[in-house]
């Protein structure tokens, strides 16, 4: 019953049950990561959708050597899993939560019959994955025209819970930057200096909100 009464909870915040077959609601089940636990991993098999409802996760895949490229970080609502579905493959980036995350979940199968001469939900999965691409595209655009040091917090914010961030990967940030580690970490120490951040090895501290 608690299950049932967070779904509820749920698609009523989201305004996701003027999309759903009612006769189907029971299909969906409550599902929670710990933070740094996977949700979905490369190649994995497509066989859930999920409704990202609470956390933080950060997307990103591997090339060269399982090195991670971050692509994206993501809040509630997101739709997790969509693309491979309209793609019918299986999964084709890592989705890891960055904080204790709550997601919806859907078999595939009972997704396809949800779906089904459901014009609403249908526009409403066209209408997800248009916004991730012009999203990103203008995230894109933008964050490139930013000065460094401003794309150094973006960074930061984004991967932060409370304003901390613990054990950061550094190659990782200046992959994502596309800077060379050495000069990311003389960014680093002149955001310390200026009081901006507090930095003990791989824990950083946010002293200051990013403004905007």
């Amino acid at each position: 019953m608690k299950s049932k009464n967070e779904i509820d909870y749920y698609l009523k915040k989201y305004n996701l049950e003027t999309y759903m077959k009612k006769e189907l609601l029971n299909k969906f089940f409550i599902k929670r990561f710990k933070k740094e636990e996977m949700i979905f991993s490369v190649e994995e098999e497509s066989k859930i959708i999920y409704f990202f409802v609470e956390g933080k996760v950060k997307i990103y895949s591997a090339f060269y050597g399982n090195k991670e490229v971050v692509i994206e970080f993501c809040r509630p609502l997101q739709i997790l899993g969509e693309i491979e579905y309209i793609q019918n493959k299986n999964i084709n980036v890592n989705v890891e939560a960055l904080t204790p995350c709550t997601v919806i979940g859907i078999l595939r199968e009972d997704f396809k019959r949800m779906i089904s001469k459901n014009d609403e939900l249908y526009e409403l999965l066209l209408r997800t994955i248009t916004n991730k691409l012009t999203t990103t595209m203008r995230h894109v655009l933008n964050y490139h025209q930013m000065p460094l040091k401003e794309r150094v917090l973006d960074y930061l914010d984004e991967l932060s819970s409370h304003n901390k961030i613990e054990g950061i990967k550094y190659i990782e940030m200046a992959g994502f930057l596309k800077i060379s580690d050495r000069h990311l970490r003389k960014v680093l120490k002149e955001l310390v200096e200026d009081g901006i951040i507090a930095k003990n090895g791989k824990n950083i501290e946010l002293l200051k909100k990013k403004k905007g």
